[in-house]
């Protein structure tokens, strides 16, 4: 199994959460906003009760329609780690050969759990911004899945370190509305999967325009509501960015949002 490979950004694996500066008056906001979602998540990961904190976990991976076979397959301190928007499992059919990309990959559940539920031999690549996230996946790999083929590397998700057309599926749970610059984030998402490729994923859709409030509170960033889109401005912008709809299915989380899985196909050129 490969070890963790980590960029200059990720090798500060400090759990003390920073001092987050106005957002709004910020001459580099983007990078403080970044630098707090990635410090908020290495303390959660830190934290001795698990990065769920009773948002996660095995009652909302059944709630959300993970197979109950798999869900028991794993054990319970994994699931303490588990953190997502919803079930993309079903949109991820790999091949023989096949490079799956889990972009923001956590502690790496849903990659395990891919790995344990295809029979094709292909490769996972976990990445995430968070140090002690990518230990985990890795732990947590060994014994539930073979070594080759499950790869965990620390690196930014708008700075891909691997050439382009390279990805055949992309994973995306919970990690969409982190980022502050979508668009930064869809055209390396665009840049890094083969054409006709697949991306798979889930976050929090609003449902109405948020309080002002919101935009200046980090740790609303960090759980996902604050940088979240109305379905339809998450449809138009990977539209916008080369990308054909397959699907997205809603189910209601509260007055504020809904949870949204969806699927988009990178439009083959020419």
């Amino acid at each position: 199994m490969e070890t963790v490979k980590t960029s200059k950004r990720c090798s500060d694996k400090s759990s003390d959460l920073p001092v987050v500066p106005e957002f709004a008056g910020c001459a580099d906001s983007g990078w403080a906003l970044k630098e707090h979602i990635r410090k908020f998540y290495e303390h959660l990961y830190l934290s001795e009760g698990g990065g769920a904190r009773g948002v996660g976990g095995k009652p909302l991976a059944l709630e959300l329609g993970y197979p109950r076979r798999l869900v028991e397959s794993l054990p319970d301190k994994l699931w303490k780690d588990f953190l997502p928007c919803g079930n993309v499992l079903s949109l991820i059919r790999p091949k023989d050969g096949d490079r799956v990309l889990n972009l923001g990959c956590g502690a790496g559940v849903d990659s395990i759990l891919l790995k344990m539920s295809r029979s094709a031999r292909f490769s996972v690549f976990n990445l995430d911004t968070a140090y002690p996230a990518l230990v985990k996946a890795r732990d947590a790999a060994r014994g539930l899945v073979s070594g080759q083929g499950f790869h965990v590397m620390c690196s930014e998700a708008t700075a891909l370190v691997f050439p382009s057309d390279f990805f055949d599926w992309i994973m995306l749970n919970g990690v969409f509305n982190l980022i502050p610059d979508k668009g930064e984030l869809i055209e390396e998402i665009n840049r890094v999967l083969k054409p006709g490729a697949i991306l798979a994923g889930a976050d929090l859709c609003r449902k109405l325009t948020l309080p002002g409030y919101f935009a200046s509170e980090p740790d609303a960033w960090a759980w996902c509501m604050s940088g979240a889109l109305s379905r339809k401005e998450l449809v138009e912008l990977f539209e916008n960015g080369g990308f054909s709809l397959l699907s997205t299915v809603g189910e209601n989380m509260d007055e504020f949002f809904d949870r949204v899985v969806f699927s988009f196909r990178k439009i083959q050129s020419g």
